[in-house]
C-alpha cells in the first residue's frame, strides 16, 4: 500500500463525514429493556462529491488519481476542512508513550490557554480524532485531548499533534465512475473509508 496524494484543485463541493462506531443493540420482546454492547471501536467514512468540472484539461488531475489509487489498494490523506482550523502555534506532540483509550496527553500548546474547542479535530499517527471537550492547556502548555473514536493503535511520546490542518487517512471503497457530460462537463463522488 502506498500513500498517493489527494487532488487539491477543484476543492470537493461537498464532503459528508460520518463517525462508523459498531454497536450491537439487543431489545426484549417480552420487556422492551435494552441491553446494548459497544465494541469500542470506530472509524471515518465520507462521500466526496466534486462540483461540475469543466474542461478534460482541468479534470486530468482527478483521472490521474483514480488510475493511482488502483482500486482501494492505496490510500490518501482527505483534509477534514479546507481552511487552517487554528493559527500556527508551533510544534505540539504528545508527551506519553503507548496512549491508548480515549484521552491523549500532550504538550506544546500556549499556557494557560482554550486553544480548540469541542467538535474540532486532530490527527495524529495518520489517525484522525474529533475533540469531545475543550482543549485548555495549564500553566506548562500541557493538555489532555479528549477524543472519539478511542486510539486504535498506541501513540507513542513524541508524536506530532496536526491541529492545524487534520487530515483522515482513507481509501476508496468502491470502484468510482465519472461521468462527462456535453461540453466537457465531469462529474465525480468518491465513497472513502478510514485506513488503518
Amino acid at each position: 500500500m502506498t500513500t498517493i496524494t489527494f487532488p487539491s484543485t477543484p476543492r470537493p463541493q461537498s464532503i459528508t463525514w460520518r463517525l462508523n462506531m459498531p454497536t450491537q443493540n439487543n431489545v426484549s420482546s417480552w420487556t422492551g429493556k435494552r441491553q446494548v454492547v459497544a465494541s469500542g471501536r470506530g472509524w471515518w467514512e465520507a462521500t466526496v462529491t466534486l462540483p461540475p468540472v469543466v474542461g478534460t484539461s482541468t479534470f486530468n488531475a482527478w483521472r490521474a488519481f483514480l488510475a493511482l489509487a488502483r482500486g482501494s489498494a492505496n490510500d490518501f490523506q482527505v483534509p477534514v476542512d479546507a481552511t487552517a482550523q487554528y493559527a500556527n502555534i508551533g510544534t505540539v506532540s504528545t508527551n506519553a508513550a503507548n496512549q491508548v483509550g480515549r484521552s491523549i496527553s500532550t504538550n506544546g500548546w500556549p499556557n494557560s490557554t482554550t486553544t480548540l474547542v469541542a467538535g474540532q479535530f486532530v490527527t495524529i499517527q495518520n489517525q484522525l480524532f474529533q475533540l469531545t471537550a475543550n482543549v485548555t492547556s495549564d500553566g506548562s502548555g500541557v493538555a489532555v485531548l479528549s477524543v472519539e473514536p478511542p486510539v486504535r493503535t498506541p501513540i507513542p511520546a513524541n508524536a506530532a499533534v496536526e491541529y492545524r490542518n487534520p487530515y483522515c487517512l482513507m481509501y476508496l471503497t468502491d470502484m468510482p465512475s465519472y461521468s462527462v457530460e456535453p461540453g466537457y462537463v465531469y462529474s465525480l463522488t468518491l465513497d472513502l473509508r478510514e485506513s488503518f
